[in-house]
């Protein structure tokens, strides 16, 4: 027979368990989030320290899943795995000096083109506009999303408030149908929007944010290096948020 003491034990020890349990069975996420989000910061920010952080935030996301919204809890540690790293980088404030002025000067121009004609300049507008190569300003760009500023992140926030590039695409936290309509909206602009980029753009979005490759198998799959992917990838980003600001 179960004493009352015994069941008050088993009460306690069960939500304990259960986060034990979720941590213990998503310690891929946090390798996976590293790699993909932020395998370009190698040197310049320790991996195990990036761990760490994303560590902490899958902890912090299994203290505060809740099952009963329906919604994975993969898919709901994720943004907050990324969010726990994109703050570690932040408080590092891992850009030296003289990056971080050309990345002010780049958002300074951006700001003024916008300004004055209404849209967000293509790359090479910018190129021209900062005296950088077009090389250089996409390096600088994809700073943007390491430096969890860039416009494309602030579009899309899910429901808990985390933020993440093209959250949308990859899953959604819908509870009620006014938002399972709100987000199939979302998807539905986002997705009009990537079919209007160039193809290859386009295959980069797809493999990344639908099929979930990492950079290395999407070099193998395009046949290019995987400092081209980074490019492509940062091309595809950039010219995605200004087909969304247009609309």
């Amino acid at each position: 027979m179960v004493t009352p003491a015994q069941t008050a034990y088993q009460n306690a020890r069960e939500p304990e368990d259960r986060i034990q349990t979720l941590v213990l069975e998503n310690l891929g996420l946090v390798n996976r989030v590293v790699d993909r989000s932020f395998g370009g910061m190698e040197g310049l920010v320790s991996r195990d320290d990036m761990i760490g952080a994303g560590m902490v935030g899958l902890v912090e996301a299994a203290h505060r899943f809740d099952e009963s919204k329906g919604v994975k809890f993969s898919t709901f540690a994720y943004h907050r795995v990324r969010g726990a790293v994109g703050d570690l980088l932040r408080q590092l404030d891992w850009l030296g000096k003289s990056a971080r002025q050309r990345l002010t000067a780049l958002r300074h121009a951006i700001r003024e083109f916008q300004g004055t004609q209404g849209r967000r300049p293509s790359i090479e507008e910018l190129a021209e506009l900062t005296d950088m190569s077009e090389d250089n300003v996409l390096q600088y760009l994809s700073y943007e999303k390491w430096d969890n500023v860039a416009s494309v992140d602030g579009y899309v926030e899910d429901s808990e408030g985390g933020r993440n590039v093209l959250s949308s695409l990859i899953a959604a936290d819908v509870e009620t149908p006014e938002e399972s309509l709100e987000w199939k909206e979302r998807v539905d602009r986002l997705s009009e929007a990537v079919q209007q980029l160039p193809e290859r753009q386009q295959q980069i979005i797809v493999m990344y944010y639908y099929e979930e490759l990492y950079v290395s198998e999407m070099a193998d799959v395009l046949g290019v290096s995987e400092g081209r992917v980074s490019q492509l990838h940062t091309k595809a980003l950039y010219n995605l948020t200004r087909l969304l600001e247009e609309e």
